[in-house]
């Protein structure tokens, strides 16, 4: 009887071993493409991406170069995990783009990051904390999935500030 509690408790530090919440304060890594296409072009077929993906626009300021979208609900499963073992009960993502050009450069940019609200992050706290999206989140392979898909739709591959393109593809 007593062998059998030893491996429960075994077990149960496993599992909060394998937590990782993202941390509480910091800011959300970039992801930054640049592109041959023009930037109402970045603009356009970048809100078409968010929309198929499920993601609804709330701001948008294309003199400014600034989209921003409403907190969609994240599923728990293989595509997005959830923090499951850190006790999260519900997940959003609001993704925020930044598109513009840097004087002298000829090539147009795309900054893309995105912000975390999670209902958490344990049982007994009912309250909603943002976090920001980090590099190798699952959270952040969404905003990877996102990018790939504006390659996609451009027909060009653009050209990578803060990720490897064979990182991507693992």
């Amino acid at each position: 009887m007593q062998r059998l509690s030893v491996i429960g408790v075994g077990m149960f530090l496993v599992l909060g071993a394998c937590s990782t919440l993202p941390p509480k304060s910091g800011y959300p890594d970039l992801i930054e493409v640049r592109f041959k296409a023009s930037q109402d072009s970045i603009i356009e077929t970048f809100k078409n991406v968010l929309y198929e993906n499920g993601y609804a626009v709330a701001t948008f300021s294309p003199d400014e170069g600034i989209i921003e979208t409403d907190w969609k609900p994240l599923k728990k499963g293989v595509s997005c995990c959830v923090y499951v073992f850190d006790g999260v009960k519900e997940a959003k993502m609001k993704v925020t783009a930044y598109v513009g050009r840097v004087e002298g450069d000829t090539l147009n940019y795309i900054k893309v990051q995105g912000v975390l609200k999670i209902l958490g992050p344990r049982p007994w706290d009912n309250e909603y904390q943002i976090r920001p999206v980090k590099k190798g989140s699952p959270y952040y392979k969404e905003l990877e999935k996102l990018v790939l898909a504006l390659e996609s739709k451009l027909g060009e591959k653009g050209k990578y500030e803060s990720f490897k393109r064979n990182v991507l593809l693992k």
